[in-house]
């Protein structure tokens, strides 16, 4: 774990340095020998942020930092780091600082800016044992999900309504679970899906969905997808929101799995609910929260 914190260290520098530059996270992920989706998890348990949200906020702040430090014009500023017109600059800075470049300069606002992260073996070493959270290993049969897809915006690109472009999925699908015919009982999964497989396109299919023991007629709109056999790590979630669950997922990616016998192996990772008793018991989260993601022993 040391190598990969030293490593990121080096690219939180390198960025640092180079703030005009593009990142290209999936060579960036081979350099560090981890599929795209797993460099970007260990690189947002380890900073914080995603590598494209953290390389944002890096470079409004050093333009907030030139705008009330400098006489640079605007546009320069714009340039040095990294957008390429006045109107993708003026947008973003706004939606960051909640003023345009012109009147953020103008008022010269009392704000502390962040300063960049410094990565230390004590923040690992204070997560790796005092956090007590040890999977459930065990090997999955083949099985079948059946739901309602929708696209979400990948897990790398912020956007605060997430939980929100889920709902309608799984309203959908709690309206027609009496119609899922072999239904598992009591048991749901919600599914994200990358064409790609390593999650970088913008857009994502997320699947709110149901086990079945054996496909059957499909109801209206309704979709299926198939799991493999498949070795799996099970993580207890202790309450099911955005925030509990995104820590989860950075402790996995960023802690347990670099210093476990596992990698991840292919395949999708998914939020498992059991003991979901109806609509009103998913709300008042009277059921018991899963994170499961597929592996294979290290060579």
């Amino acid at each position: 774990m040391s190598k990969h914190l030293k490593l990121i260290q080096e690219l939180v520098d390198k960025i640092e340095n180079n703030l005009a530059e593009d990142i290209n996270s999936t060579a960036l992920a081979k350099s560090f020998s981890l599929s795209p989706w797993h460099f970007q998890r260990l690189f947002k348990s380890l900073v914080g942020d995603t590598l494209g949200g953290y390389i944002r906020g890096r470079r409004l702040t050093k333009a907030a930092e030139l705008l009330l430090n400098s006489k640079v014009g605007i546009i320069d500023i714009a340039f040095a780091v990294g957008f390429n017109s006045h109107e993708a600059f003026t947008r973003s800075f706004k939606a960051f600082f909640n003023l345009s470049p012109k009147d953020f300069r103008l008022h010269n606002p009392s704000i502390l800016l962040n300063e960049k992260p410094l990565l230390t073996n004590d923040l690992f070493q204070h997560i790796k044992h005092e956090i007590k959270r040890e999977p459930i290993i065990t090997l999955k049969k083949p099985q079948t999900i059946v739901g309602y897809g929708t696209q979400i915006p990948s897990p790398f690109i912020p956007n605060e309504g997430y939980c929100d472009l889920l709902y309608d999925s799984w309203m959908q699908l709690f309206d027609q679970q009496s119609n899922i015919q072999n239904k598992v009982t009591e048991t749901f999964l919600g599914l994200s899906i990358s064409e790609s497989g390593n999650f970088t396109e913008n857009n994502i299919q997320y699947i709110a969905g149901a086990p079945v023991t054996q496909l059957n007629q499909l109801a209206e709109n309704m979709i299926s997808y198939d799991f493999p056999e498949q070795l799996i790590a099970i993580f207890e979630i202790a309450s099911v929101d955005k925030d509990t669950t995104a820590k989860t997922i950075d402790y996995i990616y960023g802690y347990w799995l670099p210093n476990s016998n596992y990698i991840r192996a292919q395949g999708n990772d998914y939020e498992l609910f059991e003991g979901v008793k109806g609509m009103q018991s998913f709300e008042e989260q009277d059921f018991t929260a899963k994170y499961v993601i597929p592996i294979t022993p290290k060579k």
